[in-house]
C-alpha cells in the first residue's frame, strides 16, 4: 500500500511539473506577456530565436493554434523584430483555454523539437482554476492515438495513458459541460489506464450516459464504449433498442436505412435510392461523428446523385441543387468525374463543360476564401496554399483550356499563371495551353520567355517547338544558327540525369513472337526485323493517354526518319468494335501521322483483340498501355515504358535515349 501511495505521490508531482512547464513559460526561446494571462485578454508573444534553427532568419512568422471548445483553430500571426527577439501582440479568444504556436521562417519550422510550445490560461471567475479547455488542450495535443492532436504540429509518440486520462479528467472535473464531448476520449484512457480494473469506473461513465433524460450523442456515446472498449454486444443491442425507440427517425435508422441502400450498375435505380435517401434522411440533424465513423458520407450522396444525374438525364441540373453542400474536399473528385473524364474523352463539348467547370471553381474559391470549420487546423495562410496547390495541376489547366476556347483569353490567362505560379514552367500540358493564350493575346515576349523556359524544363509540345523556330526565324531573318540556339536553350545537366536514369532500366530478354497484320494487310512477323532497333508502341483508339502521346512519339519517328536501322510500330490492341481498322486507318490519316500500324489479334473465343498483347503482359510481368517496348537487332527487349507524363519533348528525348543506347548496347 505504501508503494502504491509512493507512485501515486511521484505521478501527482510529475504531472504538476507538466502543468507548470505548461502554464508559466520560463525565459527562453518561447514566452508571453503577462506571463499569467486569461480567455479574452491582450497579450505579447515573444520569441527569441536566438539557439533555434531560425537564428539570424529573416520574415519570421508565426502560426497560433488556440484551443476553443475543444477543437483547435489556427491563426497567421505577423512578427516584429528587435535584434533576434521577435513580438507580437496576440488576443486570446474569450472561450480559448490553451495556445499552441509554432515559429517559421522560408522551409523551417520551429516548433520545440517536437515538443511543441504551449500555454495555458487562467480561468478569470475562478481563483486557481484553468480555463476551460486548458487541461483536455494540454492532455490530447501530446495524445496523437485519441485523434484529437494538433495535424500537422509535432511529432510526438504521446504522453502516458495514465497522463491523458489525468489531464482529462481534470476538464471533465472542473467542466462538466465537457462530458458528452470528451466521454469517448476519457473512457479509452480509463480502460489504458486501469486496465482489468477499469469496469466500475466505465460503469459509472455509462450509467450517465444512460439516463433517462439522456440525448442521443450521450446513447451513441455508451453505444460506442461498450462495442469498441468493454465489446458487449449485448448490452450495446439494448442501448440499440432505446435508440430506435426514442429516436425512430435518428443515427440508428439512419445508419440502418443506409446500409439497405442498393448496390450496382443501374444508374436509374442507384439515382432513385440516393435522392430517397436525402428526402427521408437529410443530413441536418444528424450525428456527424457517429455518421463519419460509419460511413454515411453525405457528401458522396451528393455526388452520387450529381455525377448519375448527369449521365442519366444527361443536365447537370443536380449540380445547381448540391454544389452549396459539397465539402472541399469532394470537389477535386467531383471535378474529374463530370468534367475532366468527359473532357479528356471528348463525350460533352467543351462549351457544355464551361459552366460545369465554372460552377465547381466558383465552389472552391468560395471555401478558399473562407476556411470551412473542419480545416481549422490550417492557418488561413496554410489553408489557401494547400487548395491553390490542390487545383494547380489538373484542374486548372483543364479549366483554362474551356475558357481559352470561349475566347475568353484574359480569364484562361488569370487561371493559367495561378497553376504557373505553383508549377513553374514544369507542366507541358500547362505551358501549351499558355503558348496558345498568348498567341491569342499577341504578347511575343511573354510567349517567347515561356517557350524557352518550356524547352529548359523539357515540357514542350511539338506546336511549341514550330512556335519557336517561327519567332527565331522572323527576329533573324533566316532559320540558320537555329538548331545550335535550340541546344543552347536545353538543361543538359536534365538530359545527363535522364540518360543515368534510363540507363538503370535497361535489360535484356527475348521478345514475343508474333505474326499481325498492318494498314495494307501485310503481314509482319518478328523474325523479319532481325538486325533492326525496333519501337513497339501498344495502343489503342479509345485509350486517350495513348493517343496524347502520339506527338512525341512522331518527333521521335521523324528524328530516325532516316536511319534505316531503326523502325517504329504502333500496335493497336484491345479493340472491340466491328469497324476499328477503318477507325484507326482514319485517326492515323486526319492527324498526319506517318507510323507504321500493325493491328494485334484476336484470340479464340475472345470479345477484343489483344492475343500479342496477353502474352507480352505476361511474359514481362506488366499491365495497361500506352506500352512501349524497344527491341535490339537480335531480338531482345532491351527497354520498357508504360505511360505517358505528358511532355511530347520529353518523350521524345527518352524514346531517342532508349534507341541510342539499345543500338550500341550500353
Amino acid at each position: 500500500m505504501k508503494k502504491r501511495v509512493q507512485k501515486s505521490a511521484l505521478f501527482l508531482i510529475t504531472l504538476s511539473l507538466w502543468a507548470a512547464a505548461a502554464f508559466a513559460q520560463t525565459p527562453g526561446s518561447f514566452r508571453i506577456v503577462p506571463e499569467r494571462a486569461n480567455p479574452g485578454q491582450e497579450i505579447e508573444i515573444v520569441y527569441d530565436a536566438a539557439g533555434t534553427i531560425l537564428n539570424n532568419r529573416k520574415n519570421v512568422r508565426a502560426v497560433v493554434y488556440a484551443y476553443r471548445n475543444y477543437k483547435w483553430y489556427a491563426s497567421d500571426l505577423n512578427l516584429s523584430a528587435t535584434g533576434k527577439v521577435w513580438k507580437a501582440p496576440y488576443k486570446v479568444p474569450a472561450d480559448c483555454g490553451i495556445i499552441a504556436v509554432k515559429f517559421k521562417a522560408d522551409t523551417l519550422v520551429d516548433n520545440n523539437k517536437e515538443a511543441g510550445y504551449f500555454t495555458m490560461f487562467l480561468d478569470k471567475d475562478r481563483a486557481g482554476a484553468m480555463a476551460k479547455g486548458a487541461y483536455a488542450g494540454w492532455g490530447l495535443a501530446r495524445s496523437p492515438k485519441y485523434g484529437m492532436d494538433i495535424p500537422g504540429y509535432i511529432k510526438f509518440e504521446g504522453i502516458s495513458d495514465s497522463a491523458t486520462y489525468h489531464w482529462l479528467n481534470q476538464e471533465i472535473s472542473f467542466n462538466q459541460s465537457a462530458k458528452s464531448v470528451l466521454v469517448y476520449p476519457y473512457a479509452l484512457a480509463t480502460k489504458a489506464t486501469y486496465k482489468n480494473d477499469a469496469g466500475p469506473r466505465l460503469q459509472r461513465v455509462l450509467n450517465y450516459l444512460r439516463r433517462a433524460d439522456a440525448s442521443e450523442t450521450d446513447l451513441l456515446n455508451a453505444r460506442r464504449i461498450l462495442l469498441r472498449i468493454m465489446q458487449d454486444k449485448a448490452a450495446a443491442d439494448s442501448v440499440d433498442q432505446v435508440m430506435l425507440q426514442r429516436f425512430p427517425k435518428g443515427s440508428l435508422a439512419r445508419l440502418h436505412a443506409f446500409k439497405a441502400m442498393p448496390v450496382g450498375s443501374d444508374v436509374n435505380l442507384l439515382l432513385k435510392a440516393n435522392r430517397q435517401f436525402l428526402i427521408d434522411f437529410p443530413e441536418q440533424g444528424g450525428n456527424e461523428e457517429f455518421a463519419r465513423e460509419n460511413r454515411i458520407d453525405y457528401p458522396t450522396i451528393y455526388q452520387n446523385i450529381i455525377v448519375l444525374g448527369a449521365y442519366a438525364d444527361k443536365n447537370y441540373a443536380e449540380l445547381d441543387k448540391y454544389i452549396g453542400k459539397m465539402p472541399f474536399s469532394m470537389l477535386p473528385t467531383l471535378y474529374y468525374k463530370i468534367v475532366e473524364i468527359p473532357f479528356s474523352r471528348k463525350e460533352v463539348t467543351e462549351k457544355a463543360l464551361l459552366p460545369v467547370s465554372e460552377k465547381i471553381i466558383k465552389r472552391i474559391e468560395m471555401l478558399r476564401d473562407n476556411r470551412p470549420d473542419e480545416y481549422a487546423y490550417f492557418s488561413p495562410e496554410e489553408w489557401v496554399k494547400f487548395v491553390n496547390g490542390s487545383i494547380a495541376k489538373r484542374i486548372l489547366p483543364i479549366h483554362a483550356h474551356l475558357l481559352n476556347t470561349a475566347g475568353r483569353y484574359q480569364q484562361a490567362l488569370a487561371y493559367a499563371n495561378q497553376s504557373k505560379l505553383l508549377l513553374g514552367y514544369t507542366s507541358a500540358t500547362l505551358n501549351a495551353e499558355l503558348a496558345s493564350i498568348l498567341t491569342h493575346l499577341g504578347n511575343k515576349p511573354a510567349l517567347r520567355t515561356l517557350l524557352e523556359k518550356s524547352v529548359f524544363e523539357n515540357q514542350s509540345s511539338a506546336e511549341m517547338l514550330s512556335m519557336l523556330k517561327d519567332m527565331y526565324i522572323k527576329r533573324t531573318g533566316s532559320e540558320k544558327g537555329y538548331d545550335q540556339y535550340l541546344n543552347g536553350l536545353r538543361n543538359s545537366a536534365g538530359g545527363e540525369k535522364m540518360a543515368e536514369e534510363i540507363k538503370k532500366e535497361m535489360f535484356s530478354k527475348p521478345m514475343v513472337d508474333f505474326a499481325m497484320e498492318d494498314l495494307n494487310g501485310a503481314t509482319v512477323k518478328l523474325g523479319d526485323l532481325k538486325g533492326k532497333t525496333v519501337v513497339f508502341d501498344f495502343w489503342a483508339t479509345w485509350c486517350v493517354p495513348c493517343k496524347a502521346s502520339f506527338p512525341g512519339m512522331k518527333l521521335a519517328v521523324d528524328k530516325y526518319a532516316g536511319d534505316p536501322n531503326v523502325v517504329f510500330y504502333f500496335v493497336d490492341t484491345e479493340e472491340r468494335s466491328a469497324n476499328y481498322k477503318a477507325e484507326v486507318a482514319r485517326y492515323i490519316k486526319d492527324n498526319h501521322y506517318n507510323f507504321n500500324v500493325l493491328f494485334d489479334n484476336k484470340a479464340k473465343d475472345a470479345k477484343a483483340t489483344g492475343e500479342v498483347f496477353e502474352r507480352v503482359c505476361k511474359a514481362f510481368n506488366l499491365s495497361g498501355i500506352p506500352q512501349k517496348i524497344i527491341v535490339d537487332s537480335n531480338g531482345n527487349a532491351r527497354f520498357i515504358t508504360v505511360g505517358f507524363k505528358g511532355s511530347a519533348t520529353e518523350l521524345a528525348d527518352e524514346i531517342s535515349a532508349m534507341v541510342d543506347m539499345t543500338k550500341t548496347g550500353k
